[in-house]
């Protein structure tokens, strides 16, 4: 069993406001925050042009989900926070050719000690032979 995942138990009532309490505080950071900047700034600039409209609310978080899956489309694995390990991502036919390496070195040991054994049953057959002649 897994123990690095973690249940979340939601009990009653209060757990549920507060769940949906948690839920509503992420998409107010994360989605309306920055559409209602994108909002203010599109009708500030627009302010100076007469030919450009005002933008509400529900405008301005469009704006931020593209100008968010622009900026994630273009960065790719680049971005500055990450989760996960510190080592860096090799790419898969370095990995592949790495592992076929490897392998191909453990085959070229293994053949020698098969050989090597061979001569060595028959050293030991020869001793318990010797051993056997003595007795």
């Amino acid at each position: 069993m897994n123990k690095k995942f973690s249940v979340i138990k939601i009990n009653g009532f209060k757990g549920l406001f507060l769940a949906i309490f948690i839920v509503g505080c992420l998409i107010a950071g994360f989605l309306i925050f920055p559409g209602w900047i994108c909002m203010h700034v599109w009708n500030f600039i627009a302010d100076f042009f007469s030919i450009m409209p005002v933008m509400s609310i529900v405008h301005g978080i469009m704006l931020w989900g593209i100008i968010a899956l622009s900026l994630y489309a273009i960065n790719k694995n680049d971005f500055l926070i990450s989760f996960g390990t510190s080592a860096p991502v090799i790419s898969n036919e370095d990995r592949i050719k790495d592992i076929i390496k490897q392998i191909n070195e453990k085959n070229a040991q293994i053949i020698p000690l098969a050989k090597n054994n061979d001569k060595i049953n028959k050293d030991s057959e020869d001793a318990d032979s010797q051993d056997k002649l003595i007795k």
